[in-house]
Formats: structure tokens, C-alpha cells, sequence
């Protein structure tokens, strides 16, 4: 995952990035958030501005979003102020991993703050839509529906997550999401604790957490045949993209947008999380063990 460099920050110049299988693109990413990304990335390029600050900007924007979401049950037309801002949020949180690549810096703690700042939108947009639904009807059983929604999604983007990084390394791609070594992060973690600089320790821990959860992915083997697999496989791939973070948020800021003429478009957003997309999931769950390992 991309960031900037940043005090006590583990920064290395990026060596020329291993090809990342198309298959495992999300589709509204790779024909349009990315593209509209590479212009802010353009812009942004030949400034002093960090993929860090583009980061956090992104984070900040999606909090905003779910701040106005909910206050679109109160005065309808901040719901469209809320799309507005989440489709932003998303725009620049592609832009940061462009903007590092185009720098040329990677750091360990940019990874960290990317993934904190995506869990972080993930739950406000849904606490705010959620807010937004059982404040407009007056009716708090919409609260366990924007549960089931947000729990939906957060599962179904954390198996996406781990199926993507199995398939490319089946694929024999060399491509992964998150490079870092464990043992390493772990290494920086301890020496963060021994500088005195805490709060970065606290920020190696918790993604030394996530890292060794997604070490089960990691260690997985290339096929005997990688080109066989691939052929194999790469629409199956291509039907998990649909689980995607990525996905998730381009829905809702559509659904949100809707919202504003028909306000039960919100509660459809978690009902599609909590219906469709968990019924693919457990359609490409079924399908996965079937597959060569």
C-alpha cells in the first residue's frame, strides 16, 4: 500500500512494481475512479503535497460525507451534498497510490494510515446513512439494517482483499497488495516502542495485526501451471472484484445521490449488501475450494 515519508517513517525508493494481474481490478476503479484519479495525481505531482496529506484529505472527506448524509434527514439537499463529497473521497484515496508511484516513496506507516483511513469512511458513511434512514422514518429499526449492511460489507471486502492476494501469487505475478515482510514491521514496531516515538508504535502494531491475519494469503504457492490457472480462473477472479471496497462506496454515493428524490434508496444500499453481494459471496466461496490449489 502506498504513502509518503513521514517522521521515523520506513521510506525505500520504490523498485519497479511487479505487473498486477487486470483481473483483479475492481471494474468501476479501473475504467473510472482511476482514470479521473490520474488527473488529481497530475495536478498534484510536482507539489511539496504527500500521498500521506491526499490520504488524510480522503478520510477527512468521507467523515464530511457522512455528516451530511445524516443531516439529509433534517434538509434533503444535503444528502446530495454527501454524495457529492463521497465520490470525492474516493477519487482522491485512488490518487494517493498513484501520486507514490509517480514520487517514486513508499513508506510502511503510509500503508497504515491508507487502510485506517478506509476503515474509518467504510463506518461513518454507514453510521451516517443509517442515522439518515431511522431519523427520515422515524423508525430505529433501520439500525439493525445499516448493521447487517455494514457488517456485510466489511466481510465481503476483507475476502476479496485476501482472494485477490492468493490469486496473484498463483498467478505468479509477484504482485501483492501489501509487500511488507512481517517480521519486518514487527522489527520497526519494537524500535518505534524504544524511541519513545508511541504513537507510530501503535500504528506498526495494528497493521502488524492485519498483516499476520492476511498471512495465511501470503503464503500460498504458485500453481504447477500459472498460465493454465489463470485461464482457468480469471473470470472467477473477475466476479469477486464485485465485492470490492471500491465498488461498496461507487454504490453508495449513486444510491445516495438517489436518495435525495427517493430516500428508500438508502436502506436498498444495505439491502443489497446484505442480500446479493452475500449470496455471490457464498457462491464464490462454494467455487473457491473447487479450484487447483
Amino acid at each position: 500500500m502506498p504513502g509518503s515519508p513521514g517522521e521515523g517513517a520506513v521510506t525505500a525508493v520504490a523498485p519497479p512494481a511487479p505487473v498486477k494481474p487486470p483481473e483483479i481490478e475492481e471494474l468501476v476503479d479501473e475504467y473510472f475512479h482511476r482514470p479521473l484519479a490520474s488527473h488529481v495525481v497530475a495536478l498534484l505531482v510536482h507539489t511539496s503535497i504527500t500521498p500521506n496529506q491526499v490520504t488524510i484529505f480522503a478520510g477527512i472527506l468521507g467523515v464530511a460525507s457522512a455528516i451530511a448524509i445524516a443531516a439529509g434527514a433534517h434538509q434533503s439537499q444535503w444528502i446530495l451534498v454527501g454524495a457529492a463529497l463521497l465520490f470525492l473521497s474516493v477519487i482522491f484515496d485512488c490518487s494517493d497510490g498513484q501520486l507514490a508511484r509517480a514520487k517514486k516513496i513508499s513508506s510502511t506507516t503510509g500503508a497504515i494510515v491508507d487502510g485506517v483511513s478506509d476503515y474509518i469512511v467504510g463506518t461513518s458513511v454507514a453510521i451516517g446513512a443509517t442515522y439518515f434512514l431511522a431519523a427520515y422514518y422515524h423508525n430505529p429499526w433501520y439500525w439493525l439494517l445499516g448493521l447487517a449492511g455494514l457488517v456485510s460489507t466489511a466481510v465481503q471486502s476483507a475476502l476479496f482483499d485476501h482472494t485477490k492476494t492468493a490469486y496473484a501469487v498463483r498467478v505468479g505475478s509477484g504482485y501483492s497488495e501489501r509487500e511488507e515482510d512481517v517480521q519486518h514491521i514487527t522489527n520497526e514496531r519494537t524500535r518505534a516502542w524504544k524511541e519513545g516515538r508511541y504513537r507510530e508504535a501503535t500504528l506498526f502494531w495494528v497493521y502488524e495485526r492485519y498483516s499476520k491475519a492476511q498471512q495465511v494469503a501470503l503464503h500460498i504457492r504458485p500453481v504447477a501451471d500459472p498460465a493454465a490457472y489463470r485461464a482457468a480462473n480469471a473470470g472467477r477472479m473477475r466476479t469477486w472484484t464485485f465485492l470490492g471496497i471500491g465498488t461498496h462506496l461507487a454504490l453508495g454515493y449513486l444510491l445516495g445521490a438517489a436518495a435525495y428524490w427517493w430516500p428508500l434508496a438508502m436502506a436498498s444500499y444495505f439491502i443489497i449488501c446484505a442480500t446479493v453481494f452475500n449470496l455471490l459471496l457464498v457462491v464464490l466461496l462454494w467455487l473457491e475450494p473447487r479450484q487447483g490449489r
